[in-house]
């Protein structure tokens, strides 16, 4: 039997050939059925072999998601070429470093990314001929998709079995590649021939499902299923155009989707907003939500009846009320937030695997899905852990018919990557119970060890402190403690990204004191060595892999090139302003707005409407309300306490103070501040109503809050040993004044007053 795995292809497409293959949601004119998707990956392949592109060389794939990308892969793996498919998104010299590397002959170029691919061949100093995978008005040079998938052929070349042997690579995937030497994974078409038959052994996907892709399909696990599996049984697989809320919603509301692979990270957004909306109910709901969360959970585990279509149909229905498969992988999944999927009635398979591995490589069972655990081996592979440490966890290795042979020209990573005997090593630590089910703990490389010999997995304290819903995303590092005298100690800090709009959703201004709230209440439910002792908020996403995977080492290595200040990341944000975003800033109360703050913050270079008051302008809660208070006194207005609270960017509150005055052109009546004079003349401000009830209170409740006072101040003294200094610098200080103590406790507003 010819184990390429194209035929594979070619068979289910044949004996289905009217049948939709796959399409995106809610575009025209992308759906293609099976027998029109063999004939244009035969097209494809007569024209490769036409062009000159020989057996076993590479051809690059660059692009989105979409049905002309699959049938260009197919029609490399077709013609027995090396298909190396690449992130659109991926730095250029990173790209370039990847085409130097495997040589790639030619390119497959989505219509996005043609100024990428020129500043390519500018690096490589070649031209390298390329078709565009979407037809474009002006090609450039380029050559068009719809010519190639249409090129007429002779009338024996289907009639020829595909050349490719199981020993012959099919795909070459690189992991890294940004500096030194790229690592380029070959994966052969045996390799992806046992993969597919050992994941399709285990889930035994039907026909008749309908696959939502939204992971790119340069990632192995998105091949593996979005492709592999579900083209060689012809299922029907649905691409959408981006990956955003409004094109999930639309595909889920075609109530077709029966099907979703997701890395982790997916599935944990998908359970924050369910989760989420449930917490903004009134209490009788979210007890009854979580009481029908513990009993469908009792009764899966028990009597094995899942009721949770029928108790969660909203929940279900928000997914289109059809989704029976959910699958995830990637990398190590939460247990409780897998444990809340399942009281909610969905059965999530996750599987383990590596590029290297070619996809999965153990997998959970429908019939015994271990909540928590990655399953056990799939077929053609075998799994067993190397030498433990005191936690009971080993290095997951593997071996077996997908496991690829070695780094694309990379000895010495090769050798690195493989036991004496053989065995990948993945670089993952696990456990295996009793029952055979693999556990994994976290990456042996992530492992941080304390001073007190400590080792933390990260992955599971960003589990617990993402629990704050003012949290969208969270890392947390080992770094250097400057503090310590230990050579080499470190110390936990947490990299945050607020979610800005459950901030506004709360009237929260101050995201920084509100997060370290949140993670210091977190934290005391944690053993002491376990808790961050310091954090960073951005407003930048957090760097990501393809899998969503976060990038640790970078994020490290902006912490040590640049301290807590994350101005010099490669991630800050690039402002660029429209003309609409000019004349907002030179409007009467654009140029009092940016006036206030430069007066509050030091250094800053340019402002932008759309900047975060506190997160790109380092506004913190007492420089903001003098900014506030510079426009009030400016324009002559009060501000809604509600609207003020709400508005977390430059734009917005120029939009809001604009909404006051009446109008960008506001005459400005004003620009003298001082706090001095707003508290002196706070007596005679009939506007100000807390500052009056203070003031026109009786005059016996000053000597009965005098007395108390004196009598906690004697407490203090004969209790707490209270020792108070610096009083004679206050004899010198201009009277009215604010004292702005730094709050630490309770007792504190006693001791200052």
């Amino acid at each position: 039997m010819n184990n390429s795995f194209v035929q594979l292809i070619v068979n289910a497409a044949e004996s289905h050939a009217d049948k939709q293959a796959m399409r995106i949601v809610g575009v025209e004119g992308t759906e293609y059925t099976f027998g029109e998707m063999l004939d244009g990956i035969r097209s494809v392949a007569y024209r490769l072999e036409k062009e000159g592109i020989a057996f076993g060389e590479r051809v690059a794939l660059i692009g989105e998601n979409h049905p002309r990308w699959a049938i260009a892969y197919f029609g490399i793996l077709y013609r027995g070429a090396v298909c190396v498919p690449v992130d659109p998104h991926g730095e250029i010299q990173t790209i370039s470093n990847f085409f130097e590397n495997s040589e790639a002959k030619m390119a497959f170029v989505g219509e996005d990314f043609i100024n990428h691919f020129h500043q390519v061949e500018e690096n490589l100093g070649r031209k390298i001929p390329a078709v565009v995978l979407q037809d474009i008005e002006s090609a450039n040079g380029f050559q068009m998709f719809s010519d190639w998938a249409g090129t007429p052929r002779p009338t024996d070349f289907d009639s020829l079995t595909p050349p490719a042997k199981p020993e012959d690579m099919a795909v070459l995937i690189y992991t890294s590649g940004t500096t030194g030497t790229p690592k380029g994974v070959p994966l052969t078409h045996g390799n992806i021939y046992y993969e597919t038959q050992g994941c399709q052994e285990v889930m035994n996907i039907s026909e008749n499902e309908v696959v939502l892709s939204v992971l790119p399909l340069f990632h192995v696990f998105a091949q593996v299923i979005n492709l592999w599996v579900i083209a060689s049984i012809a299922a029907t697989v649905c691409y959408i155009k981006e990956l955003a809320p409004a094109e999930l919603t639309r595909a889920f509301e075609t109530k077709e989707i029966t099907l979703l692979t997701g890395v982790p990270r997916i599935w944990y957004l998908f359970h924050k907003k369910i989760f989420d909306g449930v917490a903004a109910q009134s209490f009788v709901v979210r007890w009854l939500f979580d009481k029908l969360l513990k009993f469908n959970f009792f009764m899966r585990k028990t009597f094995n009846v899942n009721l949770g279509r029928k108790l969660f149909k909203k929940v279900h229905d928000g997914f289109g009320g059809n989704l029976a498969i959910t699958i995830s992988a990637g990398s190590r999944f939460d247990e409780k937030i897998a444990e809340d999927y399942y009281a909610l009635g969905y059965t999530m398979i996750q599987g383990y695997g590596l590029t290297e591995t070619c996809g999965a490589v153990a997998s959970t069972r429908f019939e015994n899905s271990s909540v928590g655990s990655v399953g056990t081996a799939v077929n053609y592979a075998e799994i067993k852990l190397g030498e433990l440490n005191d936690e009971g966890a080993g290095e997951v290795l593997i071996r077996g018919k997908m496991v690829f042979s070695g780094y694309y020209k990379n000895p010495e990573a090769t050798k690195d990557a493989f036991t004496a005997d053989g065995w990948f090593k993945s670089g993952d630590l696990g456990k295996i119970d009793a029952n055979g089910d693999l556990f994994i703990v976290g990456r042996s490389k992530d492992v941080i060890v304390l001073p007190n010999g400590k080792n933390i997995h990260p992955e599971d304290l960003e589990v617990h402190y993402s629990k704050t819903p003012y949290v969208e995303e969270i890392c947390v590092l080992g770094v250097k403690d400057e503090t310590s005298n230990l050579a080499g100690a470190e110390k936990l800090i947490a990299i945050a990204v607020p979610d800005f709009a459950y901030l506004k959703q709360n009237n929260v201004a101050n995201s920084r004191e509100m997060i370290r709230h949140e993670l210091d209440t977190l934290g005391r439910s944690l053993p002491e060595y376990q808790r961050v002792r310091d954090y960073v908020v951005r407003s930048e996403p957090l760097p990501r892999t393809a899998t969503r995977k976060i990038k640790r080492f970078q994020l490290q290595k902006e912490i040590a090139e640049n301290g807590f200040d994350t101005k010099g990341s490669p991630d800050k944000k690039q402002w660029i302003f429209t003309d609409q975003d000019n004349h907002m800033l030179e409007s009467n109360v654009g140029q009092a707005l940016v006036k206030a703050i430069k007066q509050n913050v030091k250094d800053v270079e340019k402002i932008h409407p759309q900047m975060s008051l506190e997160i790109d302008l380092g506004l913190d809660s007492l420089s903001r309300a003098e900014v506030f208070a510079f426009l009030e006194q400016a324009f002559n207005i009060e501000f809604d306490t509600d609207k003020a609270a709400n508005a977390l960017t430059v734009g917005e509150v120029i939009k809001i103070t604009q909404e006051q005055t009446g109008g960008a052109d506001a005459e400005v009546v004003s620009q003298d501040f001082n706090w001095g004079d707003i508290v002196r003349n706070a007596e005679a401000d009939k506007n100000l109503p807390e500052i009056q009830t203070i003031l026109n209170k009786p005059a016996f409740l000053d000597w009965i809050v005098y007395a108390g006072f004196k009598f906690f101040k004697l407490l203090f003294k004969i209790f707490l040993r209270l020792e108070v200094s610096g009083l004679e610098g206050l004899k010198q200080i201009k009277r009215p004044f604010l004292i702005c103590p730094n709050h630490q406790s309770f007792f504190d507003p006693f001791v200052v007053t």
